[in-house]
This record gives structure tokens, sequence and C-alpha cells, in this order.
């Protein structure tokens, strides 16, 4: 009967990578919260876990050591180097069992004290262990930045059997090796969790505003938001519209913006990553101008208006028929259902909560909107970007992704019958919103910079 230490070697090889036999010409994408400004004062007051795996070039050993040095008061770095130091051993199948509680405990810990950066450094990367980051970001609301992509050329594509580069399919003689568990299933916009609470909050608060003002509104969200069965509880209409998307729960996961869904393709991620403006951005803060809101039956989005700069990101469709894909015979690939089914693996944590150490970065630019239609011109590439605030329990992964999109097929099709949308005076603002079919709504209020 083979050993304890025997049975964590056999894992160990599964899953590292040798410094020998995986050696390649490897590219890390830069750690631009060292070198951009604006992005190291966002990390200094959000919950962001950056995740670094695999092959150890000088080039990620300076960048943590930069890092370091610019969030010394805020950050926690878990590295091999600082298990040695702790325990006066190497990292080695026989202490391999010591190694990964130490990095588990460890990040934990940060995490729970608050840290707003915590940095896991590691050559060592094992499946379980990389479940087990994610299930605590998860649980703590942190955003996980992958150190990869990791772009590696090789002009031998056979990689030696059972290293962490021979788990991934290889299509090309550049492939992105993604760290372990890491493909990478969609590319998005994070939100921090601060962030993401308040502009769910304005939502609502926008949306009451709504039903208080436009007597059309308020029948329509009547009809679409039936009220919970809350024994000893009566909620107002804005409170049943809250209960009904889903708004109520404080610890929701951090709201994000998808442009691109890769799925499992492997070349498509490839592509994608090789892009100048991917590469010189992928890890920096962004700001996104909130243009709008959309409402259907089964979801609730804010509308970005993108610039030209993160125009060369968005990579998907702009406008669907909501007939026509659902009597198709392919399945869109939905940033939501992804998300769900990489979750049902992960391991459930017991943490102790903390309040949120995030600074609010939702302000207000105070310009006004009185053209819908007009905002986000109506042939303009991405203006189907949104980022989904709520969604009904039971709402179909595609309907809570792309409702956006058959919003805008349906809005040209108004546009194409000259339909009149009416204005409303209310007390804080004018708003003009247009009802479709089903019960989709589509109004435009004040723009926010998030």
């Amino acid at each position: 009967m083979a050993s304890k230490v025997d049975d964590i070697a056999e894992k160990l090889g599964e899953s590292k990578i040798s410094y020998l036999k995986d050696k390649a010409s490897v590219i890390y994408f830069p750690l631009k919260m060292n070198k951009d400004k604006k992005t190291e004062m966002y990390v200094k007051f959000a919950k962001i876990m950056v995740i670094a795996q695999g092959p150890y070039p000088d080039e990620r050993a300076r960048a943590f050591e930069t890092a370091k040095k610019l969030f010394k008061y805020t950050s926690c770095v878990i590295s091999d180097e600082k298990f040695k130091e702790q325990y006066k051993t190497k990292c080695s199948p026989e202490s391999a069992e010591t190694f990964y509680n130490y990095f588990k405990d460890t990040a934990r810990k940060a995490l729970e004290e608050g840290n707003n950066l915590l940095i896991i450094d590691s050559t060592m990367s094992n499946v379980h262990q990389n479940r087990f980051y994610v299930a605590l970001a998860y649980k703590m609301q942190y955003v996980i930045l992958i150190m990869p992509p990791v772009v590696m050329k090789t002009s031998n594509n056979v990689w030696p059997k059972g290293s962490l580069a021979d788990s991934f399919r290889i299509e090309a003689s550049t492939v992105i090796q993604p760290a372990n568990m890491f493909q990478h299933l969609f590319c998005a916009w994070y939100l921090h969790d601060l962030d993401s609470h308040e502009l769910r909050h304005v939502a609502s608060l926008y949306i009451q505003d709504c039903m208080e003002g436009i007597p059309e509104f308020n029948n329509l969200m009547s009809k679409n938001c039936p009220s919970p069965d809350l024994k000893d509880e009566e909620l107002s209409r804005i409170d049943v519209v809250r209960h009904y998307y889903c708004l109520v729960d404080k610890r929701q996961d951090v709201a994000y913006c998808a442009v691109k869904v890769f799925g499992s393709a492997m070349r498509a991620m490839n592509e994608y990553f090789k892009k100048e403006a991917v590469v010189n951005t992928y890890g920096r803060m962004s700001k996104l101008l909130i243009a709008g809101f959309v409402i259907s039956p089964h979801m609730i989005a804010a509308r970005v208006k993108l610039t030209h700069q993160q125009k060369d990101f968005w990579e998907m469709e702009d406008e669907l028929d909501e007939n026509f894909i659902e009597r198709a015979d392919f399945k869109l690939l939905c940033p939501s259902k992804l998300l769900k089914e990489s979750k049902q693996e992960l391991p459930d944590i017991e943490v102790q909560l903390i309040a949120s150490k995030s600074n609010q970065t939702l302000i207000n630019t105070g310009q006004e909107v009185h053209e819908p239609l007009a905002n986000i011109p109506r042939f303009a590439k991405g203006r189907a970007c949104h980022i989904v605030l709520g969604k009904t329990i039971d709402a179909p992964s595609y309907h809570v992704d792309y409702d956006v999109q058959f919003a805008l097929n349906r809005e040209n099709k108004a546009m194409k019958t000259k339909a009149n949308l009416p204005l409303y005076n209310l007390e804080r603002y004018e708003i003009q919103f247009q009802v479709w079919r089903k019960g989709y709504v589509s109004f435009n209020i004040i723009i926010l910079k998030l």
C-alpha cells in the first residue's frame, strides 16, 4: 500500500511544472498595478487577489517585489520563498502537505484580516489548492486577477506527459497555457464589491422613481414582478422588485461586464490574448460610463457606453433576434452559465466575514440624457455592452446574458416604424422609456461614471 508521502508525490507530479522539461519562452503579462498610477490607487481601495503559478521568470519575481513595496501596508504576499523562510525547508514532495496547508491558512487569514491585495505566488500548482483560492475569493467578494494568460512559444508541441502544459489541448505552436484550472471562460471588466452593491442600489432607486412617476411603468412592473410569499412582512412595491430580481443580498458575486466569451476554445483564446490592446490593458483599471438600464422579465442590466479604446476589446454580438435564438439548434455561450458550472466543484469554505474595506468609486457626472436612443449610437460597436445587476431565480442563462441584445433588436425594429417615445418629467431628471413585447423596458437617465 502506497504511503501518504507517495500519494502526495504522485499528485504533485501531476500538477507541478518542471523547470527543465517544461522550459519554454514564457511571456507573462506585466502587472499593471506597478506601472499605472490609477490602477495602483484603485487596488488600494478595492479587494484584489492575484494568483501567479508556473515557471518562475525573473520579471515575475521583480514584479512582486515592486508590488510588496507599493502596497506594503495593505497587502499580503504568499510565496515559495515565504514558506522556506518560515519552515526552514525546501518545497518538495515530502513537505507538500505542509506547503499547501501553509498557503491555504495564510490566504484565509489575509482575507479575513481585510487586506486589499493578496498575492499568491507559487510554482507548485495544485488543482485542489486553486479551487480553494477561487472559493475563498467568491466567499469574501474579491476580484481575481490571474497572472496568466501566459503566452508560451515553443517549436515542440509535445509536452512531457503529466505536466501542466500537457493538461490542455495544444492547437498551435504558440499557445495560451492557463495555470491549472484557470482556463479563461470569458474576459470581462469586474467591479469591486462595494461598487457592485452601490450600482445595484442606484438601479433600484431609479426604478422606484419611475414606478412612482409613470403609471404605465408601475403597471408593467406589477405584472412582471409578483409579490414573494414572505410571512409577517409587507413589502413596498420597490422591495418586491428587489426580491424578484435578487437585488437584496449585499454579499452577491461582484458584478462584471463581459466583452469576450471563449468557453473551451483554446485557439480563440490564444488569438484574443495576442492582441496588443489586450496585452497592454489586461489587469489595468478602466473607467466605465453607465448610460442607462434595461429591464426584462428575466434580468436588470446597466448599459455601458464604451470609449473608442474600450471598443477594441468588445467581440460579442450587439443585436440578437430572440425568436431566432429560441428556434436555433446551436447554443449560445453564456458567461453566467459558464461561471455557474465552474463553481460546482468548489469547496464550501467557512470564513469569518468582515465589512468591506473598499471605497465607492461610483460618481455622478451631472450629464442629463434626454434622447435614450441617441445616447449610444444605433449602429455603434459595443452598443450592447452591459453589466448584469440582478436576475430572477429561474432565468434561463441566455436571457440573463443576452436580453440586452434582444432589447436592442426590438429597439431598432421600433425605430423603423418611427415609434414615438413619450417624455416624462420626474422630480430629479427627465426620462424616456420604451416598452416592447414580453415586458422589456429600456430607459436612459443620468450618466454615471464608474
